[in-house]
């Protein structure tokens, strides 16, 4: 009897990786593909624009899901609550979710430019399924006003989509005055 989850790889020629879960016996396959630096930094150009644009579903359409087993890890700028899910995200870029009452709705900061600022730009994980990238981003307002947040973001590459699977946001640490 196999526990939580098998992982079988297939390698050259197709470079996808299996993932085999057992989930109350049915089984999900996922097949991750290899991804590049390039098409990451895509898809982080394409996360600023969606932000600036206010277009929630393409922002939505940028994040895996997953299922119940292998959820999106989602913590957001300034949000009280870690997010597993659609449902969790939609409420802190749009707020206005009774079972997210303290999300104002992240879009509606009216931004009209970001900046992803890697700390060394994206790592490639093991095995070349994915990516790994930490630094800072800049959100710019419609008034200049400039914040200023630290980010971890992971990806992968499903069905040829770049997904965003975990996500870290928060402030950039400022030094107490003396």
């Amino acid at each position: 009897m196999l526990d939580r989850a098998t992982y079988l790889f297939d390698t050259p020629p197709c470079f996808l990786c299996y993932w085999v879960l057992y989930v109350t016996g049915e089984v999900v396959v996922r097949s991750f593909e290899k991804i590049t630096k390039a098409e990451v930094v895509n898809a982080q150009r394409a996360w600023a624009k969606a932000v600036v644009a206010k277009d929630l579903e393409t922002l939505i359409g940028l994040y895996d899901f997953g299922s119940a087993d292998e959820p999106l890890l989602f913590k957001p700028t300034l949000a009280d609550v870690i997010r597993l899910d659609e449902k969790g995200a939609r409420a802190y870029f749009v707020g206005g979710d009774e079972d997210y009452p303290n999300d104002p709705g992240f879009l509606n900061n009216d931004w009209k430019h970001v900046e992803f600022q890697s700390a060394v730009g994206p790592i490639l994980k093991a095995g070349g399924l994915g990516y790994k990238d930490m630094g800072h981003y800049t959100f710019v307002n419609q008034h200049g006003d400039a914040t200023r947040a630290d980010y971890t973001f992971a990806y992968h590459k499903l069905n040829g989509k770049v997904l965003i699977s975990l996500h870290h946001s928060s402030l950039s640490w400022i030094p107490p005055t003396r």
